[in-house]
């Protein structure tokens, strides 16, 4: 049976070695160990009963988080610059990437996954003896490495919705044709072979023909759905993210040391004094700096190098 590439079979982690059909949640969401790594985008749309666990190999062009700030503007009377008031953020994320078929086990594994994507896009029904009413709006855990996660469950895509979907089929690219022969016997064709082992060949009739492009470029938005609290505690400075989502939002850092002790009361950024360069003592003691403009025209940025260090005359 034609096999992947060794280059996909290390994007799925080992897990996939040629085409098979999607595998299927029952108990929980928790995300491959590819997606985890970022070598995989998987997509999960947790409004279907049983949801499809979608993947594409992660040949991303470009991923753009933007945070978005709503304040209100209130001018008050005599004062020359507005109140900013608060009223929410809204975080979404636009992600392009491309899609490469490397042969026909490889392409019949693209286009299965990403039919089940944009079938997913559209909401779970439920039929009554009157009327069919929406029972779930889409909804979905998208996990790329720790750029695309949950905050409030390790192991666990973002969720959101996703829109304004957008699929290129990049034609110049050319195109991977095949027509599943000869079905079941030993002169079967190698679509036909793939069709069969992968358990397809009931679902694609004898002498069917289709089409692949090599190359596939998706374009979609995440508007992200917090599932946990945000902000800033007031009393303690705390992020409110607290234990349920301690890495907000790329699974990394956010957190506040309590035994760090206090600097010297320099604050290098606003003093001008060059990193790496030593101050005396004295300096430090006294509060008020002011660094020699030789210091920072002789070197004094090298390392090693030592800052000339002056206080200001005594005035009357």
């Amino acid at each position: 049976m034609p096999k992947f590439f060794q280059v996909e079979k290390a994007a799925y982690g080992g897990e996939k070695d040629t085409f098979t059909n999607v595998k299927f949640k029952k108990n929980n969401f928790d995300n491959s160990s590819a997606a985890e790594a970022g070598t995989i985008l998987e997509i999960i749309p947790v409004h279907i009963k049983r949801p499809p666990v979608i993947q594409f190999m992660a040949y991303l062009d470009s991923l753009q988080d933007k945070f978005g700030s709503s304040q209100t503007e209130e001018q008050p009377f005599g004062r020359s610059d507005p109140y900013y008031i608060w009223k929410s953020n809204k975080r979404s994320i636009t992600v392009n990437f491309a899609i490469p078929s490397s042969g026909i086990a490889n392409g019949m594994d693209n286009l299965n996954n990403l039919s089940w994507f944009l079938a997913a896009l559209y909401p779970t029904y439920k039929d009554t003896a009157s009327a069919t009413s929406i029972a779930a709006s889409p909804i979905f855990r998208i996990r790329f490495g720790n750029l695309i996660c949950s905050s409030t469950r390790d192991g666990q895509g973002l969720l959101g919705v996703i829109q304004n979907v957008n699929v290129t089929h990049d034609l110049k690219q050319g195109v991977i044709g095949f027509e599943s022969g000869n079905s079941g016997s030993s002169f079967s064709n190698k679509a036909a072979k793939i069709l069969k082992e992968s358990g397809f060949d009931g679902v694609v009739r004898e002498g069917k023909k289709l089409m692949i492009p090599k190359s596939i470029k998706i374009a979609f938005t995440i508007n992200v759905v917090h599932d946990h609290s945000l902000g800033w505690d007031y009393n303690t400075g705390d992020w409110r993210g607290g234990l349920s989502a301690p890495r907000f939002p790329y699974d990394f850092g956010l957190t506040r040391d309590t035994s760090d002790t206090p600097g010297s009361g320099i604050n290098e950024s606003t003093t001008g004094i060059p990193p790496g360069a030593r101050v005396s003592d004295e300096a430090k003691a006294d509060g008020d700096v002011v660094l020699d403009s030789a210091a920072t025209q002789t070197g004094a940025s090298d390392a090693g190098a030592t800052a000339t260090v002056s206080t200001p005359p005594a005035t009357d």
